[in-house]
Parts: structure tokens; C-alpha cells; sequence
């Protein structure tokens, strides 16, 4: 198997919502994303000519994966990426006490990562936030690729 690129493995993970799922076409190498609309429609026998070219070809790829899904692995979904745990970590990584305090508090019941968002903006750590963030979801993706057998670059 060729090595898969890493930054697709993410984006993979990233744009998955919970109508879709994105998984690792093993024999291409390629990241492919399904919709559940997708998967029905690839499912029933309709007539998709009336559709437009791109939703035809959306439903080909997805009866594609229905008849060889063992060429493909499923991604890890949002789920497995504990965001507000890495916030947790993010938090306590910072070196200024008064910082680690507020955010601590803004991060505690409904809302939390709105107000998270807005106490990132206050003292100015939104760069550092999405690089300490892009970094978990690296990890966490390096992870599945050894789990998986997967070499990746």
C-alpha cells in the first residue's frame, strides 16, 4: 500500500458530520466522504438521470463502496476527537495562572465553547488554540493509521 497523506486523513475526519462518514479507500489511497442521502440513494434502484451530474457521480462512488466495502475503513468520526478534553489540556498548558483560571471557568456547562472561543479572542491565544488543536487531531489520526496498518506521510 503507498503511503496516504496525512492532511487528507484529517480533512477526512474534519468534515464528517452526523449524517456522514468519511473513510480510507485502501485501494487508492484516496479519502472519501458518504452522506447518508448518499448511501440510501446508492441503495435503491432509482432513476437518477433527472439528477445532476455531480450527484450521479456521488451516487456511483457511493454503490461503488457497497459492493467492495472491504477496500474502504471508516475514519474516526467526530466522536473519538474529545474536543473539550483537549481543551482541558490546552488550558492547562498555558503558563499564565490567571489565564488557565478564566478559561477554566468559561469551559464549565452550557455554552462552553462559544465562551471558550471568546476567552481565546480576550487574550489573544486563537493561533496557539488551533495549532495546539490541529495537532491532537494529527495525533489522533497518527494513531489510527498505526492501528490500521497504515503508513502515511
Amino acid at each position: 500500500m503507498m503511503k496516504v497523506d496525512l492532511k487528507k486523513i484529517i480533512e477526512g475526519m474534519e468534515f464528517q458530520g452526523d449524517e456522514s462518514q468519511s473513510y480510507l479507500k485502501i485501494s487508492s489511497g484516496e479519502v472519501v466522504l458518504f452522506t447518508d442521502d448518499e448511501i440510501a440513494a446508492a441503495e435503491s434502484d432509482d432513476d437518477l438521470s433527472e439528477h445532476a451530474e455531480w450527484y450521479r457521480e456521488a451516487i456511483e462512488q457511493a454503490r461503488e463502496f457497497i459492493s467492495n466495502e472491504e477496500d474502504y475503513i471508516p475514519l474516526p468520526s467526530k466522536y473519538e476527537f474529545h474536543e473539550y478534553s483537549v481543551m482541558e489540556e490546552f488550558i492547562s498548558s498555558l503558563p499564565i495562572e490567571e489565564q488557565r483560571d478564566e478559561l477554566l471557568s468559561l469551559i464549565k456547562g452550557k455554552g462552553a465553547f462559544a465562551r471558550f472561543k471568546h476567552g481565546l479572542e480576550r487574550f489573544l491565544l486563537q493561533e496557539k488554540w488551533y495549532q495546539y488543536r490541529d495537532q491532537a487531531l494529527a495525533e489522533l489520526a497518527k494513531g489510527w493509521c498505526r492501528d490500521n496498518g497504515i503508513e502515511f506521510q
